[in-house]
């Protein structure tokens, strides 16, 4: 259809998150095997020494194309501040996403 022609549903994941991944050790293992997952686009980052959360806001800032996935309380408090970016995040053991706030130009469904 049209509509799938223009939103593209693909799972990116940037350097800095993968980095993160790599020094938080076997805690986050899974976390770190499937960002190996071939469906997974690997998006390169340009800068230096900043942290994931700080990656992840600065691109959706300046791309608000994305939908971010994250459990992490501060990073979805920081991301709720920046209109029309959608959360996804699992409660409950299902996925659920935050939809975007009507005054801050989300589509009437």
């Amino acid at each position: 259809s049209a509509a799938s022609d223009v939103y593209k549903r693909q799972p990116y994941i940037t350097d800095c998150i993968v980095g993160e991944l790599e020094r938080l050790g076997k805690r986050f293992r899974l976390a770190l095997k499937l960002t190996k997952d071939p469906r997974f686009e690997r998006l390169v980052c340009s800068h230096k020494g900043v942290y994931a959360d700080d990656c992840i806001v600065n691109r959706v800032s300046q791309h608000k194309m994305y939908i971010v996935a994250t459990c992490d309380k501060d990073l979805k408090r920081r991301i709720r501040k920046i209109p029309g970016v959608p959360i996804m995040y699992i409660l409950d053991r299902r996925y659920s996403i935050e939809r975007m706030p009507m005054a801050l130009g989300a589509p009437k469904v």
